[in-house]
């Protein structure tokens, strides 16, 4: 089979007996533009002390790995979709660029995972090293940023999360099971004395519904205990695996699930992410100004255009951004009036001097009182009386008179919003493009939408090294490691 006229049909193995004579140097097995080199060079020129990286000495007293080892380690190992310390460890045994990069040092994943847990917050700073290289290569265009939050998986389930409404549910649930036992044990008492029961089969059955509602009144005791705590501390919910992590529902979807709300500054140039961040917030409401603000500092940019979704828009937070430099593209809530066919907001013009609105029927609109919206004061303004005989109330409003709403000293920030918004619809077209795709390649593409670790300073390491990994790809697939390692050298050399 497999062969025509003593001829072999596909290309034949060398036998395994053969011997072989090896390149004489491991250098011989990874070229000269493999991306692994840029790793080993950029590690290489990194102030490691300077960015607070450290190795805890072993415990047997014998020298330990030289951080930069460790350190390249995981950054090829997210580079490579390879997260795990176990993983990394089987890779320094088998893995030729592996082997080459850490000049044949195997880490066991104990060291690895200690090394991840000891430097958390410096991964981070190692992003922005990388990210300082990149604007050297000028691959941020610094003018234009999206800001988006997509929700990560933590370690913890739902089941091992607990709101104040599951906790109150539970006990009531609880409570109702044990009220069942004790009205079965008094029947079985009844029963017991009418002799329906033998003694040995009461005894039997009594021990078991005691057990039984002991179990339920340990478990609801937990429950209260965990209500009490949360109520003392002011907080809406528990999670008993990984305390920081938050039930959060998807933007997409009714469903819910255990995680961390990772914000995201995104460049429009070449799709680099600037600034990464795992929250505990389950919204977007109110995050774009830190957010903005440190893009910003890493771009060393006085003014940063921003766009971002509605999710977003929390007037205080964008004026504190706009007096920073930052020219917010964001959409408010919709227009449901002009959607009905009536007089637009835009249509009502605001006396800043008077703190009143004239309308469409010259009428002034006064304040009159101030209601709370998702944290916000909201302003009301309004004129009974002259709606009540105004002409154009039937194209103004389908109730009694029209009210106006803006954030509490904060009108003229609302209104230049709504102009850009208008004006320049081109720029807040180019969000949905420039935020799904460094959230769609890690999440979907390398499958990291769920964290190893527990704990947000933990998570916010590993979307570090994410981000890392993300943005060397980048930079390799734009210019090509042979570019980089240029630079590189060339950097060496100014600094020799």
């Amino acid at each position: 089979m497999g062969k025509m006229g003593g001829m072999s049909f596909h290309i034949a193995g060398d036998d395994r007996q053969q011997t072989w004579l090896l390149p004489a140097s491991i250098q011989d097995y990874v070229s000269e533009d493999n991306p692994v080199r840029v790793i080993d060079a950029f590690v290489e020129q990194l102030d490691l002390r300077n960015l607070g990286i450290q190795v805890q000495p072993a415990a047997t007293g014998r020298p330990s790995y030289a951080p930069a080892s460790l350190l390249k380690l995981f950054v090829y190992g997210y580079l490579s979709r390879v997260r795990s310390s176990r993983e990394l460890e089987r890779l320094s045994h088998r893995n030729l660029e592996v082997i080459w990069l850490l000049q044949g040092l195997r880490p066991d994943h104990k060291t690895l995972s200690e090394f991840r847990r000891r430097n958390k917050a410096a991964f981070k700073l190692v992003l922005r090293q990388f990210n300082l290289l990149c604007r050297e290569l000028k691959l941020f265009g610094a003018e234009l940023a999206a800001i988006d939050g997509s929700m990560f998986k933590a370690v913890n389930s739902r089941g091992n999360n607990f709101t104040l409404e599951k906790l109150e549910s539970l006990i009531k649930a609880t409570q109702a099971g044990i009220e069942r036992y004790l009205a079965d044990l008094e029947r079985s008492d009844q029963e017991a004395g009418a002799g329906a029961l033998d003694g040995g089969k009461k005894a039997a059955t009594t021990r078991e519904l005691k057990e039984k509602i002991e179990q339920l009144r340990a478990t609801r005791e937990r429950h209260e205990s965990m209500l009490r705590e949360l109520q003392e501390k002011g907080e809406k919910q528990a999670s008993l695996i990984d305390p920081e992590a938050r039930l959060m529902r998807k933007s997409t979807s009714k469903d819910s699930q255990v995680g961390y709300n990772v914000q995201s500054v995104v460049d429009a140039a070449h799709h680099l992410i600037v600034e990464v961040e795992a929250t505990t917030q389950c919204n977007d409401f109110g995050q774009l100004n830190s957010m903005a603000q440190q893009a910003k500092d890493q771009l060393g940019v006085e003014q940063l255009t921003v766009v971002a979704d509605g999710g977003y828009y929390a007037l205080a937070d964008l004026k504190a951004a706009e007096e920073q430099g930052i020219e917010a593209h964001v959409p408010g809530q919709r227009d449901t009036m002009e959607k009905a066919g009536l007089f637009a907001r835009r249509e009502f013009r605001y006396d800043e001097a008077r703190d009143e609105y004239e309308c469409p029927g010259k009428a002034r609109l006064t304040r009159h009182g101030d209601s709370q919206y998702r944290g916000q004061v909201l302003q009301a303004y309004y004129n009974t009386a002259a709606c009540a005989g105004c002409v154009l109330r039937s194209r103004c409003t389908t109730g009694r008179y029209r009210k106006i709403n803006h954030g509490a000293g904060h009108p003229q920030v609302q209104e230049r919003i709504r102009q850009r918004m208008e004006q320049r619809p081109e720029v807040y077209a180019q969000r949905k493009s420039l935020v799904e795709h460094p959230f769609g390649t890690i999440k979907f593409w390398w499958g990291q939408s769920a964290f190893l670790t527990k704990g947000r300073a933990s998570v916010n390491a590993e979307i570090a090294l994410s981000a890392l990994a993300y943005n060397l790809r980048r930079a390799l697939n734009i210019l090509g490691a042979g570019e980089i390692l240029k630079h590189l050298a060339t950097r060496t050399a100014a600094a020799a």
